[in-house]
């Protein structure tokens, strides 16, 4: 892997600006495999009856309070078109394309939000010293048998879309794994989140979700128009600037 102003270039995937932190787990004490004989590319919808997610089990400290706060950002940020990060890019509405090459994984939505680039030619998270927290954070992945498990920390707790699936949200001090696996003779692309984080869950929150294989014939489509000045857009979504609350955290 070779970092120019900036960019990341990694061996088999394409060049991308990219941004994280240190870790906040210990890194794994060996260098982790590259490749595997299982290849996740292509396409990949996510249906009606493709999530799984129980109620996550929150800290007493996080209010009702703090859950609108960040329910109001996350209306913000999609009403002034920022990148929207991780883990709304997983449940966007429309498909993800998801390119697994020799040293890095990438996942792109047809959203507006950046590609998540997991690496597999690193065994941990880099230093904040050199990048800085961001809305998917720093991915890491290694292969066990027939799955992959991608680690993620760095992210950045106010900005994109914060709010995670069954409650809660992501912090600073939050921690992610995603286990990978193909199901159904690879027509099923199975990803198991589970997330951890001192300031916000009681107990690791883990949800599924069941992506089907879209057809080889299909296309993406181009991005949606997020034009932040549209006075029409501006008035149908509304503008509900977030505020600062000393009840949320």
């Amino acid at each position: 892997m070779r970092i120019l102003h900036g960019l990341v270039c990694a061996v088999g995937v394409t060049c991308a600006a990219y941004s994280a932190t240190s870790a906040q787990a210990p890194p794994p004490s060996a260098a982790p495999a590259a490749s595997s004989s299982v290849d996740i590319s292509g396409f990949w919808g996510l249906s009606f009856d493709g999530r799984k997610v129980p109620a996550a089990k929150l800290v007493p400290g996080v209010t009702r309070a703090a859950i609108n706060l960040h329910a109001r950002k996350d209306a913000h940020a999609i009403r002034w078109c920022n990148l929207l990060g991780t883990p709304f890019v997983m449940d966007a509405g429309t498909p993800i394309d998801i390119r697994q090459g020799t040293s890095a994984i990438i996942i792109a939505p047809e959203s507006g939000s950046a590609p998540r680039y997991l690496y597999l030619n690193r065994p941990s998270h880099v230093s904040a010293e050199i990048f800085d927290p961001s809305t998917n954070g720093d991915s890491i992945a290694h292969w066990e048998a027939g799955t992959l498990v991608a680690d993620t920390v760095g992210f950045h707790g106010d900005r994109g879309v914060t709010s995670i699936p069954g409650g809660g949200f992501k912090t600073e001090k939050s921690h992610l794994v995603e286990r990978y696996r193909l199901l159904s003779n690879g027509s099923v692309l199975s990803v198991t989140f589970t997330w951890t984080d001192p300031k916000v869950f009681a107990s690791p929150h883990t949800y599924e979700f069941r992506y089907y294989r879209m057809p080889k014939y299909y296309e993406p489509l181009l991005a949606f128009p997020c034009n932040p000045y549209d006075e029409d857009r501006a008035a149908f979504l509304g503008d509900p600037a977030p505020f600062k609350a000393e009840s949320a955290r």
